[in-house]
Order: C-alpha cells, then sequence, then structure tokens
C-alpha cells in the first residue's frame, strides 16, 4: 500500500512539473507551394513584358495615359548610359527589356527624367547557407513503403524455409524491383533547393507617391548569382621598376 501511494505522489509531482514548464514552440514549414526560377534572359524579358503590362493598366486607370515615362538605370545615369562596372548584368539587360517593351506597347518613353513619371528597379541577392530540400511526397507513404517492406520480409522468410533456392531467388528478386521501385520514387520526390534568390523590385512615382510598386522572388543558379551583382570596380595595381 505505500509503495503504491508513494508511486502516485511520484507521478503526481511529475505531471505537475510538466505542467509548469514552457516549452519552446517548434518551427513549422509553410504549406506546399512553388516559386520560379530564372535560367535564361528569355525569363527576363518574360519578368520586363509582365511588368510593362501592369504599368500600362496602371496609367490608363489613373488617368496617366498620355504622360511619358523614363526609366531610371539602376546607376542613376542619365540618359541610360552607366559606367563600366556600375550595373550588373541583369540590370544593364532588364533596362533594354523593359524600355524595348514599353516602346513596343504604345508607352511613351522619354530620355529624360524631367515632366515624365519614374520607373525604377531594385535587387536584391538573397543566399542561404544552410541545405534545404523539399518534399512533396504523399502522406502515408513512408507507412505504405514500411508495410510493403514487411510483407517481402515475410514472403523471403517463407521462400526459403518452404520453397527451394528458385524460390528464395525469385522473393529476392521481387524485392530488389520493389526497393529500386521506391528509390525512383523518392529520389524524384525530394529535390535539393538552390541557395540563391533574387528579389526583384520595380516602381513606378509620380514625384512623392507610388503609382505602382510590384515584388517578384526568383530562385536563382547558385553559380549564376553575380547576374544580379554590381561587380567590383577595376583595381588598380602600380608597378614600379626593381
Amino acid at each position: 500500500m505505500n509503495i503504491f501511494i508513494r508511486f502516485v505522489s511520484v507521478l503526481l509531482v511529475l505531471l505537475l512539473t510538466a505542467g509548469c514548464c514552457t516549452q519552446t514552440p517548434k518551427p513549422v514549414s509553410y504549406e506546399y507551394s512553388t516559386q520560379k526560377k530564372m535560367q535564361a534572359a528569355h525569363h527576363w524579358d518574360v519578368l520586363a513584358q509582365d511588368v510593362v503590362c501592369q504599368i500600362k493598366s496602371i496609367l490608363a486607370k489613373a488617368g496617366y495615359a498620355n504622360q511619358p515615362v523614363y526609366v531610371k538605370p539602376a546607376c542613376g545615369a542619365s540618359l541610360g548610359l552607366c559606367a563600366p562596372h556600375n550595373e550588373s548584368s541583369f540590370d544593364e539587360g532588364f533596362y533594354d527589356l523593359l524600355v524595348s517593351n514599353l516602346v513596343n506597347e504604345g508607352i511613351q518613353v522619354s530620355v529624360e527624367e524631367k515632366g515624365a513619371l519614374v520607373v525604377t528597379n531594385k535587387v536584391q541577392v538573397v543566399y542561404h547557407t544552410e541545405n534545404r530540400r523539399t518534399r512533396p511526397a504523399q502522406p502515408g507513404f513512408i507507412t505504405a513503403a514500411a508495410a510493403v517492406v514487411a510483407g517481402l520480409g515475410w514472403v523471403i522468410r517463407d521462400a526459403r524455409e518452404y520453397g527451394g533456392w528458385q524460390e528464395e531467388g525469385l522473393a529476392w528478386g521481387l524485392a530488389g524491383l520493389a526497393g529500386a521501385g521506391m528509390y525512383d520514387y523518392m529520389s524524384g520526390r525530394f529535390t535539393t533547393l538552390p541557395h540563391s534568390e533574387v528579389i526583384i523590385t520595380t516602381s513606378i512615382k509620380d514625384y512623392s507617391r507610388y503609382l505602382m510598386r510590384k515584388t517578384d522572388i526568383y530562385y536563382i543558379n547558385d553559380p549564376d548569382y553575380w547576374h544580379y551583382k554590381t561587380p567590383p570596380p577595376p583595381q588598380t595595381v602600380e608597378i614600379t621598376g626593381s
């Protein structure tokens, strides 16, 4: 009786202690979603076309259909002429694509900022150090795979006990095929994500107020991050005689 009372007392103390402890929230992932990946200059043109469509729609709704726009280079230079090493490959290419698509859509494009609506573009490169993987596997797949493995184990055991070497070999062959199939399925379901992403924001302003602001996020191939980074200025090396 004393042992039972002691056991209950200890159990109550443990329950009360556990109830008083605060737990740190556990991290959970977002629901499954998709995100586009930029891998070609054509994708820059697709983005430019989308931006121009939005600009055209906004100008029409706001009553600025006849107002010229001025696309400001990322380096801030006038007439779109940036000095070498003052803009990234993306900045240079996207500027040209944006101007071309604006002209092709019949929008007035000014070569100077005065008296025009100003279109600006900003790019931010985000690098994730941690390796990240996505797993859009169907719920219950692990349980089903475990059931298949267990079933194959029974088949192999029965073949070994009640059949000959041919039956056991056939059972092992079926097990190998099932394992290869599951590996194929899972290798296709697990995807290693790039470390690099870009956040691209295009804005159009009328003096002190925004008429439009569009932000897009894309994955990029890790070796291509330099397309979106402003190159460092050239180094000057002083050579002296010996």
